[in-house]
């Protein structure tokens, strides 16, 4: 069954779409507000809230999979536990833009910074806690490697006209 084009349907595309892991413009959004209408609003914003919700539940199980992954070889587990927190601070930046879309209220943008911000601080304590009796290397790299710090800037583009060391163009 086909849906008609509209504010609705092109959030629940893009909610939909974010759910499952995809990171897609947003700026086609029309603002979640009283112009959509009580009804539309509410089941916009019921949805938002599942969207989230899966999409943070894909982060966590992500993460708990890298972690599970160095249980396997202990003679790397200080560096691969380095590597798995700087994965999940990367991964945590779509939903700390999806927790900043200007098209939804103001208030439900507190609320679900405020649900991310827990959710992170609480695996940061997890972290820290299984670490506790851990060699103090592993310790140092949870706390050195927290959850909750900002992720590194993306790595800026080449610039255009420059090949990257130790590789020729050959045509």
């Amino acid at each position: 069954m086909r849906h008609a084009p509209g504010p609705y349907a092109d959030w629940r595309a893009w909610l939909d779409a974010f759910a499952e892991g995809a990171d897609q413009p947003s700026g086609h959004l029309a603002p979640i507000d009283e112009q959509l209408g009580p009804h539309v609003q509410e089941r916009l914003l019921r949805h938002v809230s599942e969207a989230f919700a899966r999409r943070q539940r894909r982060w966590a199980d992500g993460f708990q999979r890298d972690l599970r992954s160095l249980l396997g070889d202990p003679g790397r587990a200080v560096h691969a536990l380095a590597a798995a927190m700087t994965s999940a601070r990367t991964r945590l930046a779509p939903l700390r833009r999806f927790c900043e879309l200007p098209a939804m209220p103001p208030a439900l943008r507190d609320e679900l910074t405020s649900a991310l911000d827990e959710t992170v601080r609480s695996s940061q304590r997890s972290l820290e806690d299984s670490v506790r009796h851990a060699p103090i290397e592993l310790q140092a790299v949870v706390r050195g490697n927290r959850l909750t710090a900002a992720p590194a800037p993306p790595s800026p583009p080449p610039a255009p006209g420059r090949q990257s060391p130790g590789r020729r163009v050959i045509i």
